[in-house]
């Protein structure tokens, strides 16, 4: 039996090496001012979320230093011993930022969103997700027994249609959404989102893994962008990328944030996160308060970057305020091909395949920090505009 499975593993395995589908691990060390070192080579690193280059800030390293010289792991899950007075600073801090009454830890932004979603909604309810939302939503609809149907934010009028047809069969409606879209860059349309869930009675869930600590006045993220705020029932974030650490977070109303302290599996079946990692993630959000500089380098590098691209006569997709810059190659040959080429002249940037991405659609993502200058970026646009036809 073991044997017989091992030997299926194996077809499935080559099989998707065939169809140029199968991921190679490959290591790779991040370095400061948005480089890193791979084989031994040093490249400018497109590949990176590290929006605002954190992951290397002096104070924030210092931070989680002075306090893993005390503890290492948090020895159990938030519910048992493992919430120590760091994860409660930073708990209270995250609520502060997102101006909520609450804010709930998460060993990771996936398991917020897996943890809430199943959590949140039951048989008798319904969850609209938006058809190019994050995998981690994706799972967390799945984890739920309540009807998941499928909407288009490119197509609100069939979404308003499909809501009169289906939502008065059904107790609570939740709408479901990423606030940035991570392979385009792009946000969706939040405030017309918002009018549909007040009109069918739907509560907002957005999650802002690449919108925290980058866009909106203070950083929180594309609901703040977007003034819509106050209309959401709960925004989930990570720290793992604009706050260059590792975790994730959910900030909503008080109730809701303790009902999911007692039933988002993931947060309360899980050890919680070392506590040095709170005291750099409390470092990172006293300096996106401190250095706004960064976050609004980085837009402005995004917007140079896009208009440049376009320039070069490049095919950028979507128009979006985020640091991402995607690039469509045609076909997914070129797009692995163009990354190869990328990294043997001094640069990393990851080719983006399906089932990542729509057939048809595979593309370079060129991710920016606020360390990358803008002649990183145009050296890089220039090499991508002379490879392609």
């Amino acid at each position: 039996m073991a044997q017989s499975l091992h030997d299926t593993i194996a077809g499935r395995l080559q099989a998707l090496e065939e169809s140029g589908g199968r991921r190679f691990p490959r290591q790779v060390d991040s370095l400061p001012d948005g480089r890193c070192l791979l084989n031994g080579r040093e490249l400018i690193n497109f590949g990176s979320n590290d929006y605002l280059g954190l992951a290397h800030h002096p104070r924030v390293c210092d931070a989680f230093a002075k306090a893993a010289s005390q503890q290492v792991g948090a020895t159990a899950s938030s519910l048992i011993v493992g919430r120590s007075s760091l994860h409660a600073q930073l708990e209270q801090r995250l609520a502060e930022f997102e101006s909520c009454e609450a804010a709930l830890l998460f060993p990771t932004g996936f398991a917020a969103n897996v943890g809430a979603i199943q959590a949140l909604a039951t048989a008798d309810d319904v969850v609209f997700s938006e058809r190019e939302n994050h995998a981690s939503l994706i799972d967390g609809c799945r984890a739920t027994r309540a009807r998941v149907q499928i909407y288009d934010r490119h197509n609100l009028e069939d979404f308003v249609e499909q809501l009169k047809r289906s939502r008065d069969a059904h107790q609570h409606g939740f709408l479901i959404t990423d606030g940035v879209f991570s392979m385009d860059g792009t946000v969706p349309p939040l405030k017309q989102l918002c009018d549909i869930a007040d009109e069918f009675s739907l509560a907002v869930i957005i999650d802002e893994a690449h919108g925290t600590g980058v866009l909106g006045e203070h950083g929180r993220g594309a609901c703040e962008l977007a003034g819509v705020e106050e209309r959401t029932f709960l925004r989930i974030g990570t720290l793992s990328k604009a706050l260059g650490t590792l975790g994730g977070f959910a900030a909503g109303s008080r109730q809701t944030i303790e009902w999911l302290r007692n039933r988002a599996r993931p947060q309360f079946f899980s050890t919680a996160s070392p506590p040095a990692v709170c005291a750099a993630v409390l470092e990172s959000l006293a300096t996106v308060d401190s250095e706004p500089a960064r976050r609004h380098k980085v837009c402005e590098l995004a917007a140079l970057g896009r208009d440049h691209a376009q320039s070069l006569g490049l095919n950028v997709l979507g128009d979006g305020p985020a640091p991402i810059i995607p690039i469509l190659t045609g076909t997914d040959t070129a797009a692995v091909n163009l990354a190869k080429a990328a990294q043997e002249n001094g640069w990393f940037i990851p080719a983006i395949l399906p089932p990542t991405v729509a057939p048809g659609t595979s593309r370079l993502r060129i991710s920016l920090t606020a360390d990358h200058s803008t002649d990183d970026l145009k050296s890089l646009l220039k090499f991508v505009a002379g490879q392609l036809p």
